[in-house]
């Protein structure tokens, strides 16, 4: 078993099939690759694609675009452990690996013990799918999709949710991810309420069939009212009535608040994801 480098047009080519065999697990790689060969999201340069390989069929896969951590597909554990051998000896020191369990804690654990660094479980998240949206009642207001006069308050949302969501990790500029969905008309639903947006909802390109939910906020003033459950139910009903199969999320574990929304949607439980980090060893007096 053994990792080899891609560009990113190869990696799409020789990874494809493999990341589609399980397209919900592995929507985030699916949409990651498919946003770059579109330029939808521009190549810094600092991205790599890995295939594992095993007497020459790919059985696993990852991807790294700085400065998140790598994102391992479901790979089997012996793969798993193939990379973190393949990171440690080809790759800058990592902070954090994500994955679906238990391919990513193997990983963590075999590159802790090869890095002589200590890792740490972090952020545990679920991963939801959807077929057939069951829409909230009495929620005010309605949705809308986004406009580029709303880019300015949803970039300041999107600041506001990364913080409260990964508090604590390095801060990202979403901004250019804010442009690369406004123009498409349908990537970024707003719930609106007495003529004002409270809520938003992000929506990726389908991929393999599956559109994946993400970025949902509703500043803190304007919850418990239902918007964001109004804003989801709408944008995975238009992602489906548009021509995707499936719809998915991922939620906190640590969240039961949002899980039972998501559920009561028509969103059920497939599999389990996680981050571990490494954290830096402090210096020897």
């Amino acid at each position: 078993m053994r990792c080899i480098v891609e560009d990113l047009a190869t990696f799409a080519a020789t990874a494809g099939t493999w990341l589609r065999s399980e397209p919900v697990l592995h929507n985030v790689l699916l949409t990651l690759v498919a946003d770059r060969l579109s330029g939808d999201v521009p190549l810094s340069g600092d991205e790599w694609f890995v295939r594992v390989v095993d007497d020459g069929a790919t059985v696993g896969a990852a991807v790294c675009t700085p400065p998140r951590g790598p994102l391992l597909g479901a790979v089997p554990v012996a793969a798993a452990r193939t990379l973190a051998g393949y990171v440690v000896r080809a790759a800058p020191p990592l902070a954090e690996v994500h994955g679906p369990v238990p391919a990513v804690a193997e990983f963590a654990r075999r590159y802790a013990e090869r890095a002589g660094l200590t890792a740490v479980p972090g952020t545990a998240q679920r991963i939801f799918q959807l077929n057939a949206v069951r829409p909230p009642v009495g929620v005010p207001g309605h949705a809308r999709a986004a406009a580029a006069t709303d880019r300015d308050p949803l970039v300041a949302w999107a600041a506001e949710f990364a913080a409260e969501t990964t508090p604590g990790a390095p801060q990202v500029d979403l901004s250019g991810q804010v442009d690369a969905r406004l123009p498409h008309g349908d990537r970024i639903w707003l719930w609106e309420d007495a003529g004002a947006p409270v809520s938003m909802a992000w929506l990726s390109r389908p991929v393999a069939g599956v559109a994946r939910v993400s970025g949902v906020y509703t500043p803190p003033r304007q919850r418990g009212r239902g918007f964001a459950s109004g804003c989801v139910a709408h944008a995975s009903r238009h992602a489906l009535h548009a021509g995707a199969t499936t719809c998915a999320l991922y939620t906190d574990l640590a969240n039961p608040t949002s899980n039972h929304i998501y559920q009561s949607l028509g969103y059920r439980p497939v599999a389990q994801v996680a981050q571990w980090r490494f954290p830096s060893r402090p210096p020897t007096r």
